[in-house]
């Protein structure tokens, strides 16, 4: 098995990750300053959208955001040497199709796009009623194949459902590679890296002051 295949059976975008010792390598050679970063697989702009809507997903609060710990340098390089030309092209028309709706509803510079319109477009398309979804859905696989609308002769795409499905990707991405990179693990999470007795009558509160373990 190839190492792209075995990377992309970890399942990244399926919801939860297993914090295997090449992901976690490739997670944490990841330290570009997001004012100097050029991304590998995504256009300059689509990493200003990027890097913009997973501190939306995670802001600074009392810990980092997520762009603090390089979330978005990291899934631009999970997608670029993971995963499969076909998902890749699902990424591509995704991104493709959220920057033509911030562009017609906000600013065609996304760097002019404020914080709070950029947490009006993720609200728009994480808060959406089911009747909506259910909608949305249908007008986008959820492998990610041609989403287009209009005739033959004259097909445009649909930026709104592939906003969509870009933005609920980026929701489990973000979530997974926040939690597995080196400062969150560390200091946030409640880490043990020499593990001791295991003692299952313990709370969680008394085990870890009410963290989640690391890893």
């Amino acid at each position: 098995m190839d190492r792209r295949k075995a990377l992309r059976n970890i399942g990244l975008t399926a919801g939860f990750v297993v914090a295997t010792p090449t992901l976690l390598s490739m997670l944490q050679s990841c330290t570009a300053d997001k004012a100097t970063w050029v991304p590998e697989f995504f256009t300059a702009e689509e990493g200003v959208a990027l890097t913009n809507i997973v501190d939306i997903i995670i802001p600074e609060t009392d810990t980092p955001s997520a762009s603090q710990v390089n979330v978005p340098q990291f899934l631009d390089k999970y997608v670029n040497e993971v995963e499969t030309l076909e998902t890749q092209k699902k990424y591509r028309k995704r991104m493709a199709g959220l920057v033509s709706q911030l562009k017609e509803k906000y600013n065609e510079d996304l760097s002019d796009i404020t914080p709070e319109q950029y947490e009006e477009i993720v609200a728009e398309n994480l808060k959406v009623s089911e009747d909506k979804r259910k909608d949305l859905n249908k007008r986008i696989s959820i492998e990610g194949n041609e989403v287009e609308i209009g005739t033959t002769e004259n097909k445009v795409e649909d930026n709104e459902a592939l906003a969509f499905g870009m933005i609920n990707d980026l929701r489990w991405t973000t979530i997974n590679a926040y939690k597995n990179s080196q400062k969150i693990g560390e200091e946030v999470l409640a880490y043990d890296p020499v593990p001791g007795v295991y003692n299952g009558c313990m709370t969680v509160e008394e085990a870890t002051k009410g963290k989640a373990w690391s890893l």
